[in-house]
């Protein structure tokens, strides 16, 4: 099995960067051409500032999530205090002493700091170290796909169909076979281009509703001051305590979760960091995390 997920986990990577490929060779071959030859100057600097302000984005968030390392905790080598003793756990899975939110992958059969889940479209866990690229990398590939399939449906038809308009933004869902017959059938364009039209938009589609979904639900566990495993282990807890509180021993609020999950103090710190797609550096090593009981598990 381990054989079989490696090469899954590893299609996932070349699936996404197909998509995104895809999307950034529609606009390249079709759409700046396009506007260029028939003057539509603005369109044409417009799209090309956001269209690749977008793609390196997605780009680069995407290639940091997969090669930085999430935070393994054999990777620390560090020497533990008697209080910081106290707060660690030994993990009997792979026999080390694991800090507070450190949590155990199955798939990489290692601890993982601040660990997540483990993300078979990165081929690799998210954890402390590359989180940060992972929920914007999720944010830029949904608003990529949304972009793409928005302001490409239309325009991509007109190139594609010589000046006509086919099929709507959700026609190749809620009216596939009409359509499949409708571009076959379409004098202009061979079968093969026209099934292939369609099935971009409806990938588009379908990534953007997916990575959207996944967005939401990351926004959520960081609002939180949760990661998904903590979100599982808390659920367990209310399920089985009489009393059903939620723990969240990391929940500090709205502002100053986010504050901390990007490590910034700042509004130009957190806008900077948003806009321009370089390495997070972390500014501790993920051991020691500051609690409601005011003590550094």
């Amino acid at each position: 099995m381990g054989v079989v997920r490696q090469i899954v986990e590893k299609l996932c990577v070349i699936i996404t960067i197909i998509l995104v490929y895809e999307n950034a060779l529609v606009f390249y071959q079709y759409f700046f051409p396009y506007w260029w030859s028939h003057g539509f100057y603005r369109r044409f600097f417009f799209h090309l500032i956001i269209g690749h302000w977008l793609l390196i984005n997605t780009i680069m968030h995407y290639y940091f999530a997969i090669a930085k390392s999430p935070g393994f905790v054999v990777e620390l080598k560090k020497e533990l205090s008697t209080q910081e003793e106290l707060s660690y756990t030994k993990c009997l899975k792979c026999d080390v002493m694991r800090p507070p939110r450190a949590h155990h992958c199955k798939v990489c059969q290692k601890c993982v700091v601040r660990y997540d889940h483990h993300c078979p479209w990165i081929n690799n866990c998210v954890g402390y170290r590359n989180h940060v690229h992972f929920i914007l990398f999720c944010f830029f590939m949904a608003l990529i796909s949304a972009y793409a399939t928005i302001v490409g449906q239309k325009q991509f038809q007109l190139v594609m169909f010589h000046d006509q308009i086919l099929f709507g933004l959700f026609a190749p869902i809620l009216q596939p076979e009409e359509l499949v017959t409708t571009i076959i059938e379409h004098k202009t364009i061979g079968p093969i281009t026209g099934v292939l039209t369609l099935f971009l938009f409806l990938t588009n589609l379908v990534a953007m509703g997916l990575v959207l979904m996944l967005t939401i639900w990351q926004i959520s566990l960081i609002t939180k001051g949760q990661t998904c495993v903590e979100e599982r282990i808390d659920k367990s807890i209310v399920a089985n305590s009489v009393q059903g509180q939620k723990q969240r021993p990391y929940d500090f609020g709205f502002k100053l979760n986010w504050a901390r999950f990007f490590e910034v103090n700042k509004i130009s710190e957190l806008l900077f960091r948003l806009l321009i797609p370089f390495p997070f550096q972390p500014k501790h090593d993920g051991t020691q995390w500051i609690s409601k009981d005011n003590k550094k598990n």
